[in-house]
């Protein structure tokens, strides 16, 4: 099984496109797939978030997983919003919080600089999901919390789920990454504690930790030391 299964178009433009409508498709992806994701996602970060943790969404797309964060008591002023879409970061006007405009490939934010970091519905969008998990990683502090939701590139259970899988793929904003392959490059990129919870249909949810610098260092060193001879 690949990895990876479809292609995606350039991420920025499709859901800048798609940002007036985005909140009913993803309302309609949650009701017939990625509910039960969601819903253990935003039950992990109810469990890591303190008052003063520094929590980052990736992602965040019209800000709909971050209304629901600030709905249930998490501080504006802990919370930021990163989106690679000026379109959907503007549709998040309204919220009280910090919005930065950035790829998950290249992160604006200094190492170790957040408690959580979240990514829900996005790491499916890059080009590159090993840099991604790395750049999510890096800025994670040790100890801190990264929270997973992705669509992942498992059996179908029946008609609805060959639909939705059929609707993304015909749209281009997504790909449905091997599970296996995600928990292989969250642990290259340094993270400990690797939870997959259980899921069923084309989705996955993913707790990891974040580990100090130096392991994250000796993870790059052994990925970049070659083979003995």
């Amino acid at each position: 099984m690949s990895h990876l299964a479809g292609e995606t178009r350039d991420p920025v433009e499709l859901y800048s496109r798609l940002a007036p409508s985005y909140d009913l498709l993803h309302r309609r992806w949650l009701k017939y797939a990625g509910g039960e994701a969601q819903a253990a996602l935003e039950a992990a970060v109810r469990v890591a978030y303190r008052p003063g943790a520094a929590l980052l969404d990736v992602g965040c797309g019209t800000g709909v997983f971050a209304r629901t964060l600030l709905s249930e008591g998490v501080a504006a002023e802990d919370l930021t919003l990163l989106d690679p879409s000026a379109a959907m970061l503007n549709r998040c006007a309204d919220l009280p919080c910090p919005k930065v405009p950035g790829r998950l490939e290249a992160l604006p934010f200094p190492s170790a600089r957040f408690e959580i970091v979240t990514c829900a519905w996005a790491l499916e969008t890059s080009a590159d999901a090993a840099l991604a998990l790395q750049e999510l990683c890096r800025v994670l502090r040790p100890g801190g919390a990264l929270c997973l939701a992705f669509c992942a590139d498992k059996p179908a259970r029946g008609p609805v789920d060959w639909m939705m899988r059929q609707a993304l793929l015909r749209r281009g904003t997504g790909r449905f990454l091997c599970v296996s392959r995600v928990v292989d490059l969250v642990a290259a990129a340094g993270a400990a504690e690797i939870r997959v919870i259980p899921l069923a249909g084309p989705v996955a949810a993913l707790v990891a930790r974040g580990a100090s610098a130096a392991t994250r260092l000796g993870c790059r060193s052994d990925q970049a030391r070659p083979a003995a001879a």
